[in-house]
C-alpha cells in the first residue's frame, strides 16, 4: 500500500495468503510505525513531567547521588516551552516544586533544590505518587519569567491549592476517582477551619481573651492593671550565618502538623497520610509564585517515581495501591502516563510492574547504579519525542467475519457490532508496534462472479486508526481494506508467514515469563523453569527458519536469550529474590509493550551466550542514552 512520512498504519500481514472457503480462521499481524520527530522543540507537544523521588534513609550515599544527576540531566535536557515538577517522599511527603515553566533560570533554581534534598526516615510511596498526580491533574503550571499576567493567562489562584488533602477513600465498586472526588478544602459549616499553609509557616496571633462582664453601677473602679512587659522583637526572617552548611550537613527541622480536613479524618486507606503542607513556592531570591496559567491542551503528561525499597507506610498494600491508581487514572480529567524506577534489589517488581501498567507506562529495573543513565535516557527521550497521543486502532469485520480476539497488552473491547477496537496509547518518534488479531470467517460456496481458477478475492474487514499527529498539530484518521484470496483447494507447499510467527512469540514469551514468575513466587522453581525450557526448544527451530532474516532474526536470537537468563533467575529461591524476579518484569513487560525496559545485556552477557543486538529503543531513545551516560559520568560504551 502507497505510504507517506506521516503514515502509521504501515501494514497487515495475514499469516496465510490463500483461505479455504470453508469454514476457517485467521491470524493477522498489524503493524504501527509512528513518524520521525525531528529534533525541533517547536515540533512537538509539550512536556509536563512530575518526578516523584525517594529519599527514605535507604537511597543514602551513590543511589541519591545518581538519582540528583539523573534530575539534574532531565533539567538540561526540557526545552522552554516544557513543564516540570518535583515530589519528595520519606515517612513525609513534600511538593518541592510545582509544575513551573523551565526557563532558564528556572532550570538554574531547579538545580539547586534538587542538590539539597537528603535520605531519611521510612518510605511513603503513596503519598509521593498521589501527590505527583494531583499536581499533574491540577492542570496548571508556574511562568517565573512573566510575572505580569496577560489576557490569556486566566487568575487560578482560587483553585485547589498544592496542599490540599486527601479525604478518606472507602473503596467500593461504585467509588469514582476524580479531582473533585478525592480533594476537599472546605470545612462543615460550624467546623474550626484548618489553618492555611501560609499560617502554619508563620507565628499565629494570640487568641483574645472574652471581654469581663460589665461591673454594677455602685461598685468602686477597678484598680488599674499594670503596664503589660515588652514582648521581645523577634525577627520574622532571621539572617543566616556567613558560613552556612552544605544542605545535607544542616540538621532536619522537625516537620510541622500534618494539616487535616476536619470533616473527612484519615480512614483506613489513609491517603493524605505524610503530608507536609509548605507555603507555596518561594524560588528565584525569594520571589512570590505568580499566579497560576492553564496547561497546554496538547501536553504529554508524565510521572517518574524513584526508589530502592517496599511501600512501609501510607497505603502499603499492593493491591489498595494498585487499584487506587487505576480508578484515579480512569476517572482523570487529565491522561497521565506512570513509570516507574525500581533501584538494588530490595524493591517489589512485581508492585513497580503492576504500578507501571495500571499506568500505561515502563518499570525500569536498575541493577546496577549506573545503570539509571540507560534506563533514564529510553524514559526521558520517549517523554520528549511522543510523536502520536491517542491512538486507537479498530477492527470492522466484513460480513461473514467474526472477530475472535487481539494478543497484546493494551486495552481492548467487542462492541456489540462486533468491532474489535485497541487503545494503543501514544507512540514515540520511529516507534513500532505489532497487534495480533483472530478471526473466524464463514464458509462460502466456490463459483460465481469474481470466482477464478484459483480463488477469488475476499474482503475480511477494514481496519481504521484515529490518533492525535503531533507532527502534523492535527487529528489523524487512516484506513485499510484487508483482503485475502479464498480457494476451494489451497495450493501444495504453503507456508505460514514468518514475521506474523515471529511476533506470536513474542506474545508467548512474555506470558511464559509472566507465568514462570508465578510459579517461582510461590516457590515452584522446577515448572517455573521447565516451562520456559519448552519454549526455548520452540523458538530455537523459529529461528532456524531460511525465510527469517533482519529484524525478526534478531528479535528471535533476543527472545531466546531472555528465556535462557529466565530459566537461570526462577531456577533457585536465591536467584529468583536477589534480582531474578526484576529482570523477569522488566523483560516481560518490555516485550508485552514492544520498549526497552531492561539494563542493556552486554552489562550481564550469560556465560557462552553473546548479548543479542536486538533493542526497541528508538533512535531518539538512543540518543538520549548517550547524552544520558556522558553527563552522569558513565563513560563505559556497550553495544544495544
Amino acid at each position: 500500500m502507497d505510504t507517506d512520512k506521516h503514515q502509521i498504519l504501515s501494514n497487515w500481514t495475514p499469516e496465510y495468503e490463500v483461505l479455504s472457503s470453508g469454514q476457517t480462521r485467521l491470524t493477522f499481524n498489524v503493524h504501527l510505525r509512528a513518524p520521525e520527530v525531528v529534533d525541533d522543540d517547536s515540533k512537538r507537544s509539550t512536556a509536563a513531567l512530575s518526578a516523584v523521588i525517594d529519599t527514605s534513609s535507604s537511597m543514602e550515599g551513590e543511589k541519591i547521588r545518581l538519582v540528583k544527576s539523573a534530575c539534574e540531566f532531565m533539567v538540561s535536557q526540557m526545552s522552554p516551552k516544557d513543564k516540570l515538577g518535583l515530589v519528595e517522599y520519606n515517612s513525609v511527603t513534600r511538593e518541592v516544586f510545582q509544575l513551573s515553566r523551565t526557563s532558564e533560570d528556572f532550570k538554574t533554581e531547579a538545580s539547586r533544590m534538587i542538590k539539597s534534598m537528603c535520605p531519611q526516615a521510612r518510605t511513603n510511596l503513596s503519598g509521593g505518587l498521589f501527590l505527583g498526580f494531583e499536581q499533574q491533574q491540577k492542570n496548571q503550571y508556574l511562568d517565573w519569567e512573566k510575572e505580569e499576567e496577560s489576557e490569556n493567562a486566566p487568575d487560578l489562584s482560587d483553585t485547589v491549592s498544592v496542599q490540599s488533602s486527601f479525604v478518606d477513600v472507602e473503596m467500593r465498586d461504585t467509588d469514582t476517582f476524580s479531582e473533585a472526588s478525592f480533594i476537599d478544602i472546605d470545612p462543615p459549616e460550624g467546623a474550626a477551619a484548618a489553618p492555611t499553609s501560609d499560617q502554619s509557616s508563620t507565628a499565629h496571633a494570640p487568641v483574645p481573651a472574652p471581654a469581663p462582664a460589665p461591673a454594677p453601677a455602685s461598685a468602686p473602679a477597678p484598680a488599674p492593671a499594670p503596664a503589660p512587659a515588652p514582648a521581645p522583637t523577634v525577627p520574622v526572617h532571621p539572617t543566616p550565618p556567613q558560613a552556612a552548611p552544605t544542605p545535607c550537613q544542616q540538621p532536619r527541622q522537625q516537620p510541622r502538623p500534618i494539616l487535616r480536613n476536619p470533616r473527612h479524618p484519615v480512614g483506613r486507606f489513609g491517603l493524605d497520610g505524610g503530608r507536609v503542607p509548605v507555603p507555596p513556592s518561594r524560588l528565584l531570591a525569594g520571589r512570590e509564585a505568580p499566579k497560576p496559567r492553564v496547561l497546554e491542551a496538547d501536553a504529554v503528561r508524565s510521572i517518574f517515581l524513584f526508589t530502592d525499597g517496599l511501600a512501609n507506610e501510607g497505603v502499603t498494600s499492593q493491591e489498595k495501591l494498585v487499584g487506587t491508581l487505576g480508578k484515579l487514572l480512569a476517572n482523570a480529567s487529565h491522561k497521565v502516563r506512570v513509570c516507574t524506577f525500581g533501584f538494588g534489589d530490595d524493591h517489589s517488581p512485581e508492585l513497580l510492574g503492576e504500578l507501571a501498567r495500571a499506568g500505561g507506562g515502563t518499570y525500569y529495573y536498575i541493577e546496577k547504579e549506573d545503570g539509571i543513565a540507560t534506563a533514564f535516557g529510553d524514559a526521558l527521550g520517549g517523554l520528549l519525542s511522543v510523536a502520536a497521543q491517542n491512538v486507537t486502532l479498530d477492527f470492522v469485520p466484513a460480513k461473514g467475519v467474526r472477530a475472535r480476539g487481539v494478543h497484546c497488552a493494551f486495552a481492548n473491547s467487542v462492541s456489540a457490532e462486533g468491532v474489535q477496537s485497541v487503545a494503543v496509547g501514544d507512540l514515540f518518534s520511529e516507534e513500532n508496534k505489532d497487534i495480533l488479531f483472530d478471526v473466524e470467517l464463514d464458509p462460502i460456496e466456490p463459483g460465481g462472479e469474481g470466482w477464478e481458477e484459483d480463488g477469488a478475492s475476499f474482503t475480511i474487514g477494514t481496519l481504521r486508526l484515529k490518533y492525535l499527529d503531533v507532527v502534523g498539530a492535527c487529528l489523524g484518521s487512516e484506513e485499510l481494506q484487508c483482503v485475502v484470496t479464498r480457494a476451494k483447494v489451497l495450493p501444495a507447499g504453503m507456508q505460514s508467514d514468518v514475521g506474523v510467527a515471529v511476533q506470536r512469540a513474542r506474545v508467548e514469551t512474555a506470558r511464559a515469563m509472566q507465568e514462570a514468575e508465578a510459579c517461582a513466587r510461590s516457590e515452584r522453581y522446577g515448572p517455573a523453569s521447565d516451562n520456559l525450557r519448552v519454549l526455548m526448544s520452540n523458538l530455537r527451530l523459529l529461528g532456524q527458519n531460511p525465510n527469517l532474516r533482519g529484524t525478526d532474526a534478531q528479535l528471535v536470537d533476543q527472545l531466546v536469550y531472555d528465556c535462557e537468563e529466565a530459566c537461570t533467575n526462577v531456577s533457585t529461591k536465591q536467584a529468583y529474590m536477589s534480582k531474578g524476579n526484576k529482570i523477569l518484569w522488566a523483560k516481560m513487560r518490555g516485550h508485552e509493550q514492544q520498549r526497552t525496559a531492561c539494563r542493556e545485556d552486554a552489562d550481564s552477557a550469560l556465560a557462552g551466550m553473546q548479548a543479542p543486538a536486538h533493542t526497541y529503543a528508538t533512535p531518539t531513545q538512543m540518543g538520549m542514552r548517550t547524552k544520558s551516560k556522558s553527563m552522569m559520568g558513565v563513560n563505559r560504551t556497550h553495544p544495544s
